[in-house]
């Protein structure tokens, strides 16, 4: 029996039953995977959804002719006079206000319009997190052997007064290499980092996300494919087994998001026991890029973004799983670990991995959290 999640309740269903979709390469015995199921009929709106996720993205009012081309660059051909008429009825809709008369004015998208665009084409989103991975990597722009630039950012909120218990529950996660390398950001009540902006009354925890390694072996012309996010259990510090995971290309969640809300961690666990479950991604690298990969995993543990946990053999399976020809498995920690140990200590937590690229520079090492954390006390 296999277990999938179809967005509310778990259910078991025999491997074989008709109508379940399996993965492209075999599963191995006893792991789950996650799905969720779409109505298509929430396609029907997708030209606005397309104009209010160029509308959210943009930190400025934007014109019809400024949506038109960036929908172009996106391989999606709109006139600017349709697009026009859509922003017309996306006003009346009240997805959409403008801001000032005339044709230098331009529109921003409503409150309303961004809960439309959360709420709606879950289906066309599926797969949208394998090609945001591939976008922020190339985004991403690190130098790490001068130590300059932009990392990937996850970001964790909470209340100002759990910050303390908090970042006490970190630093253990981060001193066991559990975590992705040894820098954070706290982003402190009312500050902005990226588009998000932390409420009044609560502190913003940034860890490094492991999709910073992507961008640094893309700079170095090493290119990575990510399978998926998965639930690794783990025994003396040794990764054991995948058992539960969801695909990059078949959803529009973070995996890492949903094993810490379904409660699939037990990160605490290990910390006194030895033994226990982590959030880790399963990738696939060149395998005559091998050499490259062992000195850049050297490097990485240098500047202090060690999370690469494990190296498969040329062309064989990593923890029973199967890589394509001419490439060999690897096996990177998850970026949220800190944040499920919170999680976990009964702490609320708001987790949004892949939040923004943020500058290296701006990090402080994990050990100062504690001391930080006194302000908020």
């Amino acid at each position: 029996m296999v277990s999938f999640y179809n967005g509310s309740v778990a259910v078991l269903r025999a491997e074989g039953e008709r109508g379940i979709k399996r993965p492209s390469l075999p599963l191995p015995t006893g792991v789950n995977k996650i799905e969720r199921r779409v109505p298509v009929s929430l396609l029907e709106e997708k030209p606005k959804m397309l104009i209010l996720s160029v509308m959210r993205d943009s930190d400025e009012l934007v014109g019809s002719n400024d949506i038109a081309k960036a929908l172009e660059a996106h391989g999606y051909n709109i006139s600017s006079r349709t697009v026009r008429l859509y922003l017309q009825e996306m006003e009346d809709e009240g997805l959409v206000e403008e801001a000032k008369r005339g044709r230098s004015g331009g529109r921003r998208i409503t409150t309303h319009g961004r809960q439309e665009i959360d709420d709606s084409l879950i289906f066309d989103r599926i797969g949208m997190t394998a090609a945001k991975v591939d976008a922020m990597a190339w985004r991403m722009r690190f130098d790490h052997r001068r130590r300059q630039g932009q990392i990937v950012l996850n970001l964790t909120i909470l209340h100002a007064e759990h910050f303390a218990r908090g970042a006490a529950e970190m630093v253990p996660v981060f001193e066991k290499g559990l975590g992705m390398g040894r820098y954070v950001a706290v982003i402190r009540p009312g500050e902005k980092v990226g588009h998000a902006q932390v409420p009044e009354g609560c502190v913003g925890l940034g860890t490094i996300c492991s999709v910073t390694v992507n961008g640094v072996f893309l700079n170095e012309r090493v290119p990575i494919v990510s399978r998926f996010g998965g639930v690794l259990e783990m025994h003396e510090g040794t990764p054991a087994r995948f058992t539960d995971v969801i695909y990059y290309e078949g959803t529009s969640m973070d995996p890492l998001e949903v094993f810490i809300k379904a409660g699939l961690t037990s990160v605490r666990q290990i910390l006194s026991h030895g033994h226990g479950r982590i959030g880790a991604s399963f990738r696939e690298v060149p395998t005559c890029a091998l050499a490259a990969v062992e000195r850049l995993r050297e490097e990485l543990r240098e500047v202090g973004l060690d999370g690469i946990l494990m190296l498969g053999k040329p062309n064989q399976p990593l923890l029973g799983f199967s890589v394509q020809e001419g490439r060999t498995g690897m096996i990177v920690t998850g970026g949220l670990n800190p944040a499920a140990a919170i999680h976990e200590a009964g702490i609320p937590t708001q987790n949004t991995a892949l939040s923004c690229l943020y500058d290296f520079n701006q990090l402080i090492p994990y050990s100062d959290l504690e001391r930080i954390g006194q302000e908020f006390q």
